[in-house]
């Protein structure tokens, strides 16, 4: 299959989840036999891991004449990865072929700057809604944001397929804890957490903060590694210290993707505290997995009913420090039966939850696009 990928507001050079998803679905494509010209906002590149590489140009006219120029007499599909899907639409006005739409969150999320107006936002949505109909195919990552596709713009269920994200289970794989506690200067005895993220607020990590200083009452070795940066990062550094846990929770910042696993695994369980509001198919939490590091999560979409199902890891109510404190304490309690759900949860992975299980089943949903 030859497919036009088109996912023009990323950056390939940024290390979050969305440029990570957008690397590791397009590799294994290209890796099960697919041909792919994939269009992004990165310069300076000519090809990922397989595919063509083209930078999206500047302005929506541009983009439009890019993404025709590589489709026509070529593609078999148009794969686009936005909420709003003006351009694959207008690529398949222009050019007949048909397009696919890849959801990886809920517009509302995304919020609007303070004082911002939105200009006609009932018509943008209204005209919102009439592209995505359109589209052969809409893939979702969880069942959570595909509910509220269908609620907000009525788009036919029939089309609408969830498919949740991966993780790379080369790099991501089991390590030497303790050589990896040595290699970033912690104790072989710490009792170590670890969250990776980008530092907003859905992501929960205040919550995170009140609960270890509450763990640390009585596990006096605990660290919380936080590998990640973000507009909040400054405001939680203020937090962890006016909680008296500066000394705890390390603010380790960006590191490169292949580095991360060596926090992961350093730690006796890694946490993925999601506010309440969050819909998604959080890619760090099979990343966490494929590293057998056991997990706490949120019982958020379909996280939480993910990690009951397979038994990898424990699950509380978001926004509650308090259970989350009791969780990590049973971790670091139950060392054992920690373990034992964190190979489960590599096992589960290895089957379910690998880059090349998503693009194959991306491959059969674009195949009947």
């Amino acid at each position: 299959m030859r497919i036009l990928f088109l996912a023009v507001d990323i950056d390939l050079r940024n290390d979050r989840g969305d440029s990570v998803h957008v690397r590791e679905l397009c590799a294994n494509l290209v890796a099960i036999g697919h041909e792919v010209v994939l269009i992004t906002g990165t310069p300076g590149l000519d090809s990922v891991d397989g595919a063509k590489h083209l930078t999206a140009r500047a302005t929506t006219f541009g983009q439009v004449r890019q993404a025709l120029g590589a489709a026509r007499g070529w593609a078999d599909v148009v794969y686009e990865r936005r909420v709003s899907p003006k351009l694959s639409w207008l690529v398949s006005v222009f050019s007949g072929t048909p397009f696919a739409l890849e959801v990886n969150g809920v517009l509302e999320d995304e919020r609007i700057s303070p004082g911002q107006r939105v200009a006609a936002p009932r018509l943008k949505a209204w005209i919102r809604g009439l592209m995505i109909r359109r589209a052969r195919r809409i893939v979702t990552v969880s069942r959570g944001i595909r509910d509220s596709l269908l609620d907000a713009y009525r788009a036919p269920p029939d089309k609408v397929v969830v498919i949740p994200n991966g993780a790379n289970i080369v790099v991501f794989t089991p390590r030497n804890r303790d050589s990896c506690r040595s290699e970033l200067g912690l104790r072989a005895d710490d009792h170590v957490l670890c969250f990776v993220g980008n530092l907003v607020g859905w992501q929960g990590v205040r919550t995170l903060l009140d609960a270890v200083a509450a763990v640390a009452r009585y596990f006096s070795t605990s660290t919380l590694l936080i590998v990640g940066d973000g507009p909040e990062r400054a405001s939680l550094e203020a937090h962890a210290l006016a909680l008296g846990i500066s000394d705890s929770a390390r603010f380790v910042g960006k590191v490169p993707y292949a580095e991360v696993p060596r926090y992961v695994c350093a730690a006796d369980v890694c946490i993925a505290p999601f506010q309440r509001s969050r819909k998604a198919s959080p890619i760090k939490v099979f990343e966490y997995l494929a590293c057998g590091v056991p997990v706490v999560v949120s019982n958020v979409d379909e996280v939480g009913e993910f990690v009951r199902s397979t038994k990898c890891g424990l699950v509380v109510e978001p926004d509650d420090p308090g259970a989350l404190a009791e969780a990590i304490r049973w971790v670091f309690d139950h060392p054992a039966e920690a373990a034992a759900e964190g190979r489960r949860g590599r096992e589960v992975v290895l089957r379910e939850r690998s880059w090349k299980e998503t693009a194959r089943r991306v491959t059969e949903c674009l195949s009947k696009a």
